[in-house]
């Protein structure tokens, strides 16, 4: 496969690899059998011929502020990039996690290619978990679902013996040519953005947010009777910044999880009466969830909070490698009081971000050229270290993110099935708490990550999920 520079938006994700945060997607997949090494080797050797990302590394530009490329790596030992833990025989799901947050926390060698995959057995009921990551500047969400059906599909062809011969790389003559490129991409880039600076960006911004105010407002009289007021909720209209929180400030290296299955069945009747989409489902119980929380520590916002969604704008047929996203800013009804408001306020929200995204994938390309990934990486390195988050606030609160399920069940190995697919949500400075959400077959699969500085135990946000989203299904 021939040699190929990492595009803008890709090669901004290296960034994200700082003293406190890491750039690669983590997935926990629970199995229901305990897999040997071997077996998940030997898997993985007879389907590497359709994933030939798996076989690339990165090279450094030729410019200190050009783009890397992907170049296939000759020494490349699959060896490297396959690992196993056994803990014993007696240990519990706890102690599973445990070892999961030590592998998500370690960041990828640059020297070889971008992922790795995790073993763990020796638990106490039998089963065994799989712990994969690569790094976001290869795949994002959807991208890394597609590579795992690739990888552990029922249906996928094997060819253990396939040859595989490494491209030598980008010639002389590619190297310059790409250096005229970027520096014209840049300069283009820097032109869209300076005319849009005054004007355009900002003004996008105010323009959905006082679209949304009255759009949502519209929505809620219509949807939800308010008992106490005839006239519709006008708390949208004062959406702007996002409001403080306990964990919107610098964070640590260290991280905690927690993680849940949300049937999919069980709302399916709430989302018929409704109109509401399995993605609503999860920003309002979401909302409520953080409600509760807030309110248990004295910290609850009369604003909405707001989340940074990603939506995938991934195309039929499109390759597995890069990322694919653009990227909105939605307001969480954490304000409001019933599971019926929530609802009906994040399927409007939620309708009106996919119409009018904050961040196209043209602006975030543009923003991406400009800066340049060395330059992006200094600057967010610098942030972290002088604790920057501490006093420059962003401008969203979390991220919520739902990648949709696989068409099937994942198998690892000769036969344990994957029962369950778990994110690792990613968190940057300023971004303490992370919810993020992986369709599997039957369920939302959902990981609550934090910074336990900032928030100790998301395991008590995963019981508060719960019961938000239990009191959406009853409000039926």
């Amino acid at each position: 496969m021939k040699a190929t520079q990492l595009t803008p938006f890709d090669a901004s994700f290296l960034a994200l690899d700082t003293p406190v945060s890491v750039g690669h997607v983590t997935l926990l997949s629970l199995l229901d059998r305990e897999v040997t090494a071997d077996e998940l080797f030997h898997q993985i050797e007879a389907r590497l011929h359709l994933a030939p990302l798996l076989r690339r590394k990165l090279r450094a530009p030729s410019l200190v502020v050009g783009r890397p490329w992907w170049v296939d790596d000759p020494d490349f030992d699959l060896d490297q990039h396959i690992s196993f833990t056994d803990l014993g025989g007696s240990a519990d799901e706890s102690a599973m996690c445990a070892e999961a947050i030590r592998f998500s926390q370690q960041q990828l060698d640059r020297s070889r290619p971008l992922w790795e995959l995790l073993l763990i057995g020796g638990l106490a009921d039998g089963t065994g978990a799989m712990v994969s990551k690569i790094h976001h500047c290869a795949v994002d969400g959807v991208g890394k679902r597609d590579l795992l059906a690739l990888l552990f599909g029922t249906e996928t062809s094997l060819d253990p013996h396939r040859r595989w011969r490494p491209d030598s790389g980008p010639g002389q003559l590619s190297r310059i040519t790409h250096r005229v490129t970027e520096a014209t991409e840049r300069t283009s880039a820097a032109l869209r953005l300076e005319l849009q600076a005054v004007t355009a960006a900002p003004a996008a911004v105010l323009r959905a947010t006082r679209d949304t105010a009255n759009k949502l407002a519209d929505t809620l009289e219509r949807l939800v009777e308010h008992p106490d007021s005839q006239e519709p909720h006008r708390d949208w209209e004062r959406v702007g910044s996002a409001p403080p929180t306990p964990f919107n400030a610098a964070i640590t290296a260290e991280r905690a999880w927690a993680w849940m299955p949300m049937p999919v069945a069980a709302s399916s009747r709430l989302r018929k009466a409704t109109g509401s989409t399995l993605n609503d489902v999860l920003m309002a119980a979401t909302a409520g969830a953080l409600r509760a929380w807030l309110a248990e520590h004295d910290a609850l916002p009369s604003t909405p909070l707001v989340a940074m969604v990603p939506m995938s704008i991934r195309g039929q047929g499109h390759s597995v490698g890069s990322n694919q996203i653009m990227l909105t800013l939605c307001p969480l009804p954490t304000h409001l009081d019933t599971p019926a408001e929530r609802l009906a306020f994040a399927h409007a929200a939620m309708a009106h971000a996919k119409e009018t995204p904050t961040y196209p994938s043209t602006l975030m390309s543009d923003l991406a050229a400009v800066a340049g990934p060395t330059v992006t990486q200094l600057l967010t390195q610098a942030a972290a270290v002088i604790r920057l988050a501490d006093r420059v606030h962003l401008p969203f609160n979390l991220m919520v993110s739902n990648v949709p399920a696989p068409a099937r069940e994942f198998i690892v190995g000769r036969a344990a099935r994957v029962t369950g697919t778990f994110p690792f949500p990613p968190l940057s400075d300023g971004m303490g708490l992370s919810v993020c959400a992986q369709g599997y077959p039957g369920a939302l699969d959902i990981g609550i990550g934090s910074c336990p500085d900032l928030l100790p135990d998301p395991w008590r946000v995963r019981d508060l999920l719960q019961q938000a989203h239990a009191d959406l299904i009853a409000s039926v």
